[in-house]
């Protein structure tokens, strides 16, 4: 947690000496060195998984956390500050992510009579069902189309004529792809626990509810 201290206190400081300032061209040695450190700090800062980051934090608080720790005058412990950070983005973070996700899905659910829902929470709508003779088993590689967005309806996904084993996908897909036939299409609105859970992948961030459209270009059975 030490890390993520560090680059609160270099965002603060590029904000405070540069005063919103977008060019170092103007500033001198130290200043050009203050604001690139503190760029490159928030750039690695982990607030980008914020919802809305560019508005959430409230930047004098920032700034005035970075002056006070900065003479020695810090109103709460560093073993404090730690533990707020540690707890905000393990436990309260992702408890709203997935309080909002399963909101969305259930919108989704009220707004939409063509989804249907299995036993296990995952969401569907069959847009073309395929060829009903030729569907995936557990050990079939899949050809597909698909496109990868979150609630917010950005789109941080997409690929076309790729293989995927169905064995090694997350549950959402691996329960979902074996509902339409090859040539098929289908969207999955794919609740975290199906998806990626609270560890999140990449631009995913944890507990996320996704939303996948995917077309089954092909189904190819494994070698004998």
């Amino acid at each position: 947690m030490k890390k993520v201290i560090i680059a609160v206190i270099g965002v603060c400081a590029a904000l405070a000496s540069c005063q919103g300032t977008k060019s170092t061209g103007s500033f001198s040695e130290i200043d050009s060195l203050s604001y690139a450190i503190g760029m490159d700090l928030a750039n690695n800062l982990g607030v980008r998984a914020l919802p809305n980051n560019d508005s959430s934090l409230v930047v004098n608080l920032i700034t005035a956390g970075f002056r006070d720790a900065w003479n020695g005058k810090a109103q709460i412990t560093t073993e404090d500050a730690a533990a707020f950070i540690q707890e905000f983005f393990q436990v309260r973070l992702p408890a709203k992510a997935q309080a909002e996700g399963q909101a969305w899905l259930d919108e989704v659910k009220a707004s939409n009579p063509n989804v249907q829902t299995t036993a296990s929470g995952l969401m569907y709508e069959i847009v073309n069902a395929g060829d009903p003779a030729v569907k995936a088993n557990d050990t079939d590689q899949l050809i597909v189309n698909y496109a990868l967005s979150l609630k917010d309806g950005k789109v941080i996904q997409q690929n076309d004529s790729i293989p995927i084993a169905l064995s090694g996908v997350i549950p959402g897909w691996k329960e979902g792809m074996k509902l339409v036939g090859k040539g098929g299409e289908i969207t999955l609105w794919v609740p975290s626990q199906l998806g990626y859970g609270a560890g999140g992948s990449g631009p995913i961030p944890p507990n996320s509810a996704l939303k996948f459209e995917i077309k089954l270009l092909d189904v190819i059975p494994p070698v004998q």
